[in-house]
C-alpha cells in the first residue's frame, strides 16, 4: 500500500512539473511605456518573439524591446512620466533602458536608439533625462519637443521647445528652440549646421482670455496655417497635423488635415477647470505638430490661452447635501 501512495504521489509531482514547463512565464520586469495610438503595421521584438510580433493598442513595453513600422504606419510609445514618443513610417526603434532615479521627485533615466526611421518626442520637463543613440549621433535631451530623423549615415534634428546636445565622431553643439541640424553626418562640424527652422505652424484664434465663472463650456475656432518663420509668408504644403495640451479640460480634434494651401480651421472645446483643481494656474497651452515624416523643416506651433479670474481666492464647501461648492473670497 505505501508503494501504490508513493507511486501517486510521484505522479502528482510529475504532472504539476509538466504543466509548470506548459505555462509560459510571466515577465517579472516592470513595464516601461506603452504602446498607443498604433497605425497600419507595426511589430514589437521581444526575447521570447526575436522575429516580432504584432503590437497592439495598450501593450505593455520593456526595457530591450524593439519597435517597427512599416510604410504609412505610426505609432506612439508612452512612459510612465508622460513623456511621448511619436514613431513615423519604416523606422526602427529600441527601448535600451530605463531607470528610476534615487531623488525627492520622481525621475527617470532613458536610454534610447533610433536605427532608422523619424520621430517626434515630447519630454517631460525635469522629469527625465534622456540620451537617444542613431548610427550618426547622439542627442541628450532636456526638457524638449524634438523631431530626430536618421536615414542612409544622415541625420537630422530640429527643436522646438527646450535644449538638446548633440554630438558625432568630431564635435559636439547645444541647439536652442527654434534651430535645426539638417542632414548632417558621423564627422561633420556640427557648429556650422546650425540653422534656424525654416518653417512653422502659426496657430489663432479670435480670443486669448476667457471667463468661466458662469460655469458654462465654451467652443472656439482656430486656424493653423504653415509659413515660412522668417517672412510669415504661406507655405503650400498638405500634411497631418496633431493637437496636444496640458490641460485635461479641452477637447481637441484628433487630428486634421492642413489644404493644399497648408491651411486648416478646426473648433477646440474647453471646460471650465475644476474647483478642486489646486495645481490649475489660469493658463492653458495648446501645442500642434506635424504628424508625418519629412517635416523636420516645421517647428511646432504654440499658443497660450488665459482663464481670467482663476487667481481669486477660493473656499471649497463639502456640504452632505449639495456635494463640493465654491464660495469666492
Amino acid at each position: 500500500m505505501r508503494i501504490f501512495f508513493l507511486f501517486k504521489s510521484i505522479l502528482f509531482i510529475s504532472a504539476l512539473s509538466l504543466t509548470a514547463t506548459l505555462v509560459p512565464a510571466q515577465d517579472s520586469r516592470p513595464a516601461i511605456a506603452t504602446l498607443l495610438q498604433i497605425e497600419g503595421g507595426v511589430e514589437v521584438v521581444t526575447e521570447k518573439s526575436p522575429k516580432g510580433r504584432r503590437g497592439r493598442d495598450g501593450m505593455l513595453l520593456f526595457a530591450g524591446n524593439k519597435i517597427r513600422t512599416s510604410g504609412k504606419s505610426k505609432a506612439t510609445v508612452e512612459y510612465r512620466d508622460g513623456s511621448r514618443i511619436r514613431l513615423f513610417q519604416n523606422s526602427e526603434f529600441m527601448l535600451d533602458l530605463s531607470e528610476e532615479q534615487n531623488t525627492s521627485r520622481r525621475t527617470f533615466k532613458y536610454l534610447l536608439t533610433l536605427n532608422n526611421g523619424s520621430l517626434r518626442g515630447r519630454f517631460k520637463k525635469g522629469l527625465q533625462r534622456t540620451k537617444i543613440r542613431t548610427p550618426t549621433a547622439l542627442i541628450g535631451v532636456k526638457g524638449t519637443s524634438v523631431r530626430i530623423t536618421e536615414n542612409k549615415n544622415k541625420a537630422t534634428v530640429s527643436l522646438t521647445e527646450g535644449q538638446v546636445e548633440v554630438s558625432n565622431l568630431s564635435s559636439r553643439v547645444i541647439i536652442n528652440p527654434g534651430q535645426w541640424l539638417p542632414e548632417f553626418g558621423r564627422t561633420d562640424d556640427l557648429s556650422k549646421k546650425v540653422v534656424p527652422i525654416p518653417n512653422l505652424l502659426n496657430l489663432k484664434t479670435d480670443e486669448y482670455e476667457f471667463d468661466f465663472r458662469n460655469g458654462k463650456s465654451k467652443q472656439f475656432q482656430f486656424s493653423v496655417q504653415l509659413q515660412n518663420s522668417v517672412s510669415s509668408k504661406i507655405v503650400k504644403r498638405k500634411g497631418l497635423v496633431i493637437f496636444e495640451s496640458d490641460y485635461n479640460r479641452i477637447r481637441l480634434p484628433k487630428r486634421f488635415m492642413l489644404d493644399a494651401n497648408g491651411f486648416a480651421r478646426v473648433l477646440v472645446g474647453i471646460d471650465p477647470p475644476r474647483i478642486d483643481d489646486s495645481k490649475f494656474r489660469g493658463l492653458i497651452t495648446i501645442r500642434a505638430f506635424m504628424d508625418e515624416d519629412g517635416f523636420d523643416d516645421v517647428a511646432e506651433g504654440n499658443l497660450v490661452l488665459k482663464i481670467r479670474n482663476s487667481g481669486k481666492i477660493r473656499t471649497l464647501i463639502l456640504d452632505p447635501d449639495k456635494g463640493l461648492t465654491e464660495t469666492e473670497g
